[in-house]
């Protein structure tokens, strides 16, 4: 058995909500991420590399720089996987996978 269609003086205003609502949803988390503010010079990768080495991150297979962050994805010193999010002037973590 179905369901009644709404009446059509209801349905336009949802469908024109349900169009406006998708992007928003979309765009929430991307606009979340990849965000660092600067408080400084950008680190180089040689020193953001040694800079997670020297914290035990020790093979570093990916290193990124992009949007004020770098995306460093690797092996710690007990062979687990790692991806983090760091801020490219100090190499705080930003966010960690």
């Amino acid at each position: 058995m179905s369901r009644p269609l709404p009446p059509p003086a209801l349905a336009a205003p949802l469908f024109a909500a349900l169009l406006l609502a998708v992007p928003l949803l979309l765009a929430g988390p991307a606009a979340a991420e990849e965000s660092c503010s600067l408080s400084g010079p950008m680190m180089s990768k040689e020193a953001m590399t040694k800079n997670l080495q020297d914290r035990g991150y020790v093979t570093i297979r990916s290193l990124a720089a992009h949007n004020g962050c770098y995306e460093a994805k690797g092996l710690d010193a007990k062979g687990k996987r790692f991806e983090l999010e760091l801020n490219g002037a100090t190499g705080a973590i930003v966010n960690a996978e």
